[in-house]
């Protein structure tokens, strides 16, 4: 460290002892008081604001409150979801509000489960009856991967992806799941894994709506003929549709092991980052703004609709501390390099996550 770096250290240190003196006195000041403080009173004209604000919001009394800028990255800047075999499914659970006009009965207030293919992007759906325990889940299950293999002869679920749902968690949905070799991915912190299944619940519940101008309004009797009707729109990817060889829109439906070649060929032309993203990039090329070994949190986001009605405005960090084990890089649908971090959580080494760089910030340890 130089003694340049090593004065503005003390200087930093002087300045928390400070903020500390006025949390413990019942007077916490704002961030625009420290800067002040530090520039006019202490004179320390050589810190920049934004080293004074990096340091506050690691003090203990600001840092699980002060607000957290996640900025929203553009469309074409997201790291795209990919796979290049049919099989490999995202799963969500979808519910329909009880309404007035039409009370939903209680065997049927468990909601539905939607499983996506992520290539083919074709919805597998069935409807949890009565309960949402392990029992009804994997009896969902087991319909949609006899729907999977009606769809697809000769091929088999490979991965299911879901976020942490209790029942899908517990031994006796992981247990059917090993036996039928089906390799489970948990998913919670990163916001980008959760849209894939949820935005199609989203879609699947407006076009039941629409539907519902028609005499039937019961939205179970209504649900497969929804996810049918999705399954035969034309696949639009980059805002460019895929042609099949002879000319037809792919679609959902249409897609299957014996165009599968075709199909990849055509969905990297229109959107480049599916080929280049299974080529490594090199991490010295890319500027990471944390580096191997420090300790990080999730800036909150509501990712999840299980999230929607909580109350999260007086904390902006997640609990959960993560230190970061390794630094990658991804080819975004733009054709940009964006940087990517590999973190383990420092309570259960199993729980590894990938975050992008706006989605964690700096950390200290938990005393």
């Amino acid at each position: 460290m130089s003694e340049k770096q090593l004065q503005k250290t003390q200087q930093l240190d002087q300045i928390m002892l400070w903020v500390t003196q006025q949390v413990q006195g019942n007077d916490p000041p704002r961030f625009s008081d420290v800067i002040d403080y530090a520039h006019r009173v202490m004179h320390y004209t050589g810190l920049k604001s934004s080293e004074i604000r990096n340091a506050l919001r690691l003090h203990p009394a600001y840092q699980m409150n002060a607000s957290q800028s996640l900025k929203r990255k553009r469309w074409n800047k997201v790291r795209p979801i990919i796979v290049h075999i049919l099989g490999c499914l995202h799963g969500d659970i979808g519910f329909f509000p009880i309404t007035r006009d039409y009370e939903t009965p209680i065997s049927y207030r468990s909601g539905f489960l939607v499983c996506k293919d992520i290539l083919s992007r074709f919805t597998y759906v069935s409807i949890l009856k009565k309960s949402r325990d392990a029992e009804s889940i994997k009896k969902a299950l087991e319909d949609i991967f006899h729907q999977f293999k009606l769809k697809n002869p000769g091929l088999f679920v490979s991965s299911l992806a879901f976020d942490q749902e209790t029942s899908v968690m517990g031994k006796q949905v992981q247990s059917f799941l090993r036996e039928n070799n089906v390799s489970f991915h948990a998913f919670q912190n990163t916001s980008s894994k959760s849209k894939m299944a949820e935005g199609e619940i989203k879609i699947i519940r407006t076009t039941v709506r629409r539907l519902r101008s028609n005499k039937e309004q019961r939205w179970w009797h209504l649900l497969q003929p929804a996810v049918d009707a999705l399954n035969r729109q034309p696949i639009r990817v980059n805002n460019k549709y895929l042609r099949q060889a002879n000319g037809d829109f792919y679609t959902p439906s249409t897609v299957n092991r014996f165009n599968l070649t075709h199909f990849v060929s055509q969905l990297q032309k229109a959107v480049p980052a599916y080929f280049f993203n299974q080529f490594m990039i090199n991490p010295e090329l890319i500027h990471y703004k944390f580096k191997e070994g420090d300790f990080v949190r999730q800036k909150l986001l509501a990712s999840s609709s299980a999230a929607i009605g909580e109350k999260r405005s007086d904390i902006a960090l997640g609990n959960t501390v993560f230190q970061i084990k390794k630094r990658l890089a991804y080819v975004s649908k733009a054709l940009t390099a964006e940087p990517l971090y590999i973190v383990t959580n420092i309570q259960n080494s199993q729980d590894t996550e990938a975050f992008d760089e706006q989605e964690i910030a700096l950390s200290l340890l938990p005393s």
